[in-house]
């Protein structure tokens, strides 16, 4: 399976409540409507997974699912991506992108900021977090 996650995006998403706008709560996803496909194994989706304080603009994340040769429908890949933000190993509580997402990018800058190669023994530990 091949996704593109993009965190940076201009689109926010709003709920209103009772004629109040505020924002969607965490696990809020949205796959029609605004998506730009809806294929069996190509298609994208927005989803709100941590909680934002009222006083700032929920941010939701881009997923565009390229190629899904897995077997797992589309309502897996979005239940397993929300799962995902909730098993990252150096916060508590969810957090914006999923686990392996954030390993990747954490893993990416620590070995741009580590000129010398760390020991072999920690090949199979989170070290960088």
């Amino acid at each position: 399976m091949y996704v593109f996650v993009t965190k940076n995006i201009s689109t926010r998403l709003f709920e209103k409540v009772n004629g109040e706008v505020i924002n969607p709560a965490p696990g809020t996803l949205v796959d029609t409507g605004i998506v730009e496909s809806d294929g069996k194994d190509t298609y994208d989706f927005y989803m709100i997974a941590n909680d934002n304080p009222r006083t700032a603009t929920a941010l939701p994340v881009h997923y565009t699912v390229a190629m899904n040769t897995t077997g797992m429908s589309k309502q897996e890949v979005e239940e397993i991506t929300y799962q995902q933000c909730y098993s990252y190993q150096g916060f508590g509580g969810p957090i914006k992108v999923p686990a392996s997402v954030k390993y990747a990018e954490k893993l990416a800058n620590y070995a741009n900021d580590v000129a010398i190669t760390p020991n072999e023994a920690l090949g199979h530990k989170l070290h960088y977090l």
